[in-house]
Formats: C-alpha cells, structure tokens, sequence
C-alpha cells in the first residue's frame, strides 16, 4: 500500500475562502429567487470566520449564532494505462494493487476540525468509484456525515 504523506500546503486559507464564496454563490443562485432577504441576512451577518483544521471553517453570526462550514477535498480518479490513480488535493496515490486484491480502498484523514474518508470501491461496471465523507471533528462517521461521489476518468495518452 502506498502511504499519503501529509502535505502543509499555504494555500489553505484562501482555498478554504475560495470554497466559502463558492458555497455562497450556490445559495444566492437557489435562495435569491425565492426569498432574497434571507440570503442578505445571513451574509451580512457574518461576524467572525476562523479556520479550524483543513477541511473546516468556524464563523460567527451578529446574532452570536455558531455555524461550522465543511469543505471537501479535491478528488478525481483516473485509469491510466490500467492503473486506478486517486488524487486528493494534488497528490496521487496509485491504488491499483490494493483496490485489486482487497475490492476497496479507503483514505483517511483526521485533524482539530474535521475528518475525511475517501472510499474507492468498483461499481457494477467493475469501475473505480470514490465516495468522500466528511464530519466535525467529535463526531462518528455515519452519524451525521455528509457524502460526495466521484467516479473515475479513463486517461489515453498518445504516442
């Protein structure tokens, strides 16, 4: 099994920016049509956000309400030349062996704020499937974790 080294990366902060503004696009898209004087409160009402570990973003509301911001990590799968690649935030893994002799392979990652798995496993088609899970630090997975499904890219190259 190939093991993940950790990797500290600067660009955390604004990664984990990124991703809040991104979020809040997606609510101005499916809240602002509806109701828009729910979206101005709670954006505006945004006091304090502190990034807590990786993948979690504490913020503060004016009304001293608490809410924790989740983020994924970046992950795409990839057959090259008969190899299952899984990247996470940059860094690949070739998890063919594993995933061949075991059926699955799961990676995990745990800090301060949060913790992270991410589940390969073959669909019915025999393809590489990842489910991401995430959840507060503190709390089990399965209780109240939230999941995202990537499937695999077949990669060609060309000679």
């Amino acid at each position: 099994m190939t093991e993940q080294a950790k990797k500290k990366s600067a660009r955390r902060p604004l990664r984990v920016g990124l991703v809040a503004a991104a979020l809040c696009a997606l609510l101005v898209i499916s809240v602002s049509a509806a109701n828009p004087e729910v979206l101005e409160g709670i954006v505006s009402t945004i006091r304090s956000s502190i990034a807590i570990g990786e993948y979690r973003q504490d913020m503060t509301l004016d009304t001293g309400e608490y809410v924790i911001g989740l983020s994924y990590p970046e992950v795409s799968l990839e057959e090259r030349e008969g190899r299952v690649i899984l990247t996470i935030d940059g860094q690949e893994t070739d998890i063919t062996d594993e995933l061949n002799e075991t059926g699955s392979y799961l990676w995990e990652y745990e800090d301060e704020g949060a913790s992270v798995q991410v589940k390969v496993t073959l669909n019915e088609e025999g393809k590489p499937e990842a489910v991401t899970s995430i959840v507060p630090a503190g709390t089990e997975m399965g209780e109240s974790e939230v999941s995202m499904v990537t499937e695999s890219v077949v990669t060609t190259t060309e000679e």
